[in-house]
């Protein structure tokens, strides 16, 4: 289970087939009108594809330059701190967040990502207040990634009922994505909730194939129901169809 950070998927999704061939070489002169829009969106696609090849410095450049361009950009500050987070420069992302929620106090993306990273670094009552924020947003449409986020934190923080409360709503808007279900039977599982798990791996399961996590997860609830032979049904599919991994190894074990 891992907290969503919109800005990195989004970012390249939202460039591919938008940004142009023109490459900037040098020193950059800064230019007037749309020009310096569309040249910070391709030095941004270029930071973050610096970033999933570990390049930071170059990365690091490629952010100056569209700050440079576009100061005013939102996706700026977001992949500055996303950068500073990736590097480890706590001080740094939250004051890249800070410049952005001063200039728009509303945008949802800055929102969920500060909440994120508050979230990451144990600030949980103020992680919750962020992602409530993002979700208040009148425009806002990734609804499942922020409430998926809010149950994510909730359960590092304890609060395994608060937690369920936000799977259900994370559900309630993407009612058919995989791994979020697997999330939220896992966690119904932990709260003993074998009726709620039972539907939601029912729901998984007619959307596509299972995975070793899902097979291990209706292992579980076999055990919890008492139902053996169905639960040795689901360990020797593991077996056969994911032999190498953790969870048919821990069913060989008896690790159940």
């Amino acid at each position: 289970m891992k907290i969503h950070i919109l800005i990195a998927g989004s970012m390249l999704l939202a460039l591919t087939g938008c940004v142009t061939e023109t490459t900037y070489v040098g020193k950059d002169a800064v230019r007037d009108g749309v020009d310096n829009k569309a040249a910070a969106k391709t030095r941004l696609n270029l930071a973050m594809g610096y970033m999933q090849k570990g390049e930071m410095s170059q990365a690091k450049i490629n952010i100056e330059k569209a700050l440079a361009f576009d100061p005013d950009n939102p996706d700026v500050y977001l992949t500055q701190a996303y950068y500073f987070q990736t590097v480890g420069d706590t001080k740094s992302a939250e004051k890249s967040y800070q410049q952005l929620l001063s200039r728009d106090g509303k945008n949802p993306n800055a929102l969920n990502n500060y909440g994120a990273f508050l979230c990451s670094n144990k600030r949980f009552a103020e992680a919750d207040k962020q992602f409530n924020l993002a979700l208040q947003q009148p425009e806002y449409v990734r609804m499942d990634d922020t409430y998926e986020n809010a149950a994510l934190c909730a359960l590092k923080s304890g609060n395994k009922q608060k937690a369920a409360q936000y799977f259900d709503l994370a559900i309630g808007y993407n009612p058919n994505r995989g791994m979020l279900l697997l999330s939220a039977s896992e966690l119904a599982l932990m709260n003993s909730d074998t009726a709620k798990a039972a539907a939601y791996l029912k729901r998984y399961s007619l959307g596509g194939k299972e995975t070793a996590q899902s097979l291990w997860l209706n292992l579980q609830l076999a055990q919890a129901q008492g139902e053996i032979a169905l639960l040795h049904k689901y360990g020797q599919a593991l077996v056969q169809q994911y032999p190498k991994s953790d969870q048919a190894r821990r069913y060989l074990n008896n690790d159940y």
